[in-house]
């Protein structure tokens, strides 16, 4: 057994190890056994330290993530401000457009846009309609061992590290 075996390479020789239980020396199966296992046992605890590094990793990232988003909005809400001044300003002092050598900076109307004030009103077939199957109550029945049809409880598992 090379010493750079891969996780899958061992468990690979693990599984046909097991296959040849009864046709092998006991001895030499146990001690061949424990060798798999050992070398199984230290690169799961690689796997571990690489996996504990990275969730570091990840958490840093995301945090950054939240920083530089948090800071774009911030820089959005500030031009959002900045354009409203400058319209506001423009349109108390009825002046619709700037002309400069640098920039052209005018009022424009946009295109108009719906609001609706009172949905109560809209007619029914100006509306839509969903059905969303509603997961919590569905695995509720499940749990109470209802039948639902189009639907089942399954059973996943995790690896974890302690």
């Amino acid at each position: 057994m090379s010493l750079m075996a891969t996780l899958y390479d061992l468990t690979g020789k693990y599984l046909q190890l097991a296959e040849l239980a009864e046709e092998t020396d006991p001895q030499l199966f146990s001690d061949t056994m424990d060798s798999i296992t050992d070398a199984i046992e230290d690169k799961a605890v690689g796997y571990a330290k690489v996996d504990k590094e990275l969730a570091k990793d990840e958490k840093a990232l995301k945090e950054e993530a939240k920083r530089l988003t948090d800071r774009a909005a911030s820089i959005a809400r500030n031009r959002k401000n900045l354009k409203g001044n400058l319209q506001e300003a423009m349109e108390s002092t009825g002046q619709s457009k700037i002309k400069t050598p640098e920039f052209t900076i005018y009022i424009q109307n946009n295109t108009p846009a719906l609001r609706i004030f009172d949905e109560s009103e809209i007619p029914a077939y100006l509306g839509k309609t969903t059905t969303v199957p509603d997961k919590s109550r569905i695995k509720k029945m499940l749990k109470e061992g209802k039948d639902v049809p189009g639907a089942e409880l399954i059973q996943g598992s995790s690896l974890r590290y302690r």
